[in-house]
């Protein structure tokens, strides 16, 4: 499952590539999206078998979605400097409270939060690589439970309170 918006940075694209790699193996999930966005990624991939695209929802069934994903997926981009270099998406601590394993782009932005115990890293830009992740959590139980619960208890550093304090400590 991937949720978010659909642009191009994002990877998206490469996830779709992915699901046509693991066409009997696998339902692949999309999850928000702008009106024109979901309308242009529904036209370029009509012919996946095994791509589902919701569309956007409201923020409060989010949690039900990531809760229901055997996988879910941050495809990120290294094509674009924000997604290599400087984005933090609010869904990666949202995959993160959900106790669900993560397969994430390996990139510098996201390795600030994102390590081997608590996701899996793959290739940017690689359907093959981000495939493969994908094929391995779900064949392997206990790495999707070690890392889920690893990333489920690294979460708590990044809470709202915790941040706050820190930028009270810090200015002060």
């Amino acid at each position: 499952m991937y949720t978010g918006h659909l642009y191009g940075w994002k990877g998206v694209d490469v996830l779709a590539k992915a699901a046509g790699l693991l066409e009997d193996e696998a339902i692949f999930v999309f999850v928000g999206g702008t009106k024109n966005d979901i309308k242009e990624f529904k036209e370029k991939h009509l012919n996946a078998k095994n791509i589902v695209v919701v569309g956007w929802v409201n923020n409060r069934v989010i949690p039900k979605y990531l809760k229901s994903a055997d996988v879910l997926v941050l495809p990120n981009s290294a094509k674009s400097t924000i997604s290599l270099l400087y984005t933090s998406p609010m869904k990666l601590f949202e995959y993160m409270a959900s106790c669900r394993p993560i397969i994430a782009s390996d990139l510098p932005a996201l390795r600030e939060i994102l390590n081997s115990k608590n996701s899996f890293l793959v290739a940017p830009d690689n359907a093959r690589s981000l495939a493969d992740g994908i094929r391995k959590i779900l064949g392997d139980n206990d790495l999707a439970e070690t890392i889920s619960d690893q990333a489920a208890h690294d979460v708590l550093q990044y809470t709202w309170q915790k941040r706050a304090s820190f930028i009270l400590v810090e200015i002060e």
